[in-house]
């Protein structure tokens, strides 16, 4: 399977805007490390707004 959404976990400060703006709410921060992870990226719109939201570009979407 190939990846769709690619997530630099070392760019990431953990703002939490990606996962407001989700509407498939597949985004979330790990509780324990504070960063953004996927939950199910086979359901992601691709439309790539997380992508553009991102402050540090730590998220892309492959489509």
């Amino acid at each position: 399977m190939n990846k769709i959404v690619l997530i630099n976990e070392d760019l990431c400060i953990g703002c939490g805007k990606c996962v407001k703006l989700c509407p498939k709410k597949i985004l979330y921060l790990d509780k324990t490390n504070k960063k953004c992870k996927v939950s199910d990226e086979t359901k992601c719109d691709k439309l790539a707004g997380c992508q553009r939201i991102c402050p540090v570009k730590a998220i892309r979407i492959i489509k």
